[in-house]
């Protein structure tokens, strides 16, 4: 600081013994501000690191859209298709598609956008609007109207990726379109007829239902 005050007072001294007309307080001031940068020998350098808050943002919007993703293809009936798991592989660590008995025909589905955090992983729930459940012994049966199932995942960090790595269930959650493909698909490929009778049933019931999830 001593520095810089004889940088500053030296200037002022050598402005006033050439006999030039005194200088104005606000050209004063830039001389100044001049003389104690180049004194300084640097000028000023301002950092702004990204506010840790702006982060945490970053990364639940990065983790909600993971698992509307994710819930996007299962509601498209891409847990129904062997052929589609390389759409979802890249979302999730499990190594092969889950085996499942029962599947969960939904009509909505929302992502909460408040993921809760602890230990470094992230739980998302996800809530569905339910139409109906088959059971691959008992067959379809339906849900009372507005019925709704929370399932929650776990989405955890590895290598700099974000995945999804453990959930409450792995029933698939499609669609009633996608559901109606499937029983379809499997009433022609069918050998047992065991089986081909439950297809067929549950066919027929989710044709008949109501595609609201509160209407009688």
């Amino acid at each position: 600081m001593t520095g810089d005050a004889e940088c500053h007072n030296n200037g002022l001294e050598s402005s006033a013994s050439g006999g030039s007309t005194p200088l104005s307080p606000s050209w004063r001031l830039l001389l100044f501000t001049f003389v104690l940068l180049t004194c300084s020998g640097s000028g000023v350098v301002t950092q702004f690191p990204m506010p840790l808050g702006h982060q945490q943002l970053e990364m639940k919007s990065e983790i909600h859209e993971l698992i509307s993703k994710y819930c996007r293809l299962d509601y498209e009936g891409a847990r129904l298709d062997a052929a589609s798991w390389p759409k979802i592989e890249p979302l999730v660590w499990w190594k092969s598609n889950p085996d499942y008995t029962r599947i969960d025909v939904i009509s909505l589905y929302a992502v909460d956008t408040e993921p809760s955090s602890s230990h470094g992983r992230y739980t998302v729930t996800v809530q569905y609007q339910l139409l109906g459940s088959y059971d691959f012994t008992a067959g379809y049966s339906r849900q009372a109207p507005g019925s709704v199932e929370d399932v929650n995942y776990i989405v955890r960090e590895t290598n700099g990726e974000w995945r999804i790595s453990d959930a409450d269930n792995y029933f698939p959650h499609p669609s009633r379109p996608a559901m109606l493909k499937w029983l379809s698909d499997k009433i022609g490929t069918a050998q047992d007829e065991i089986a081909k009778t439950l297809y067929q049933d549950a066919l027929h019931k989710l044709q008949a239902q109501p595609t609201t999830p509160f209407a009688k």
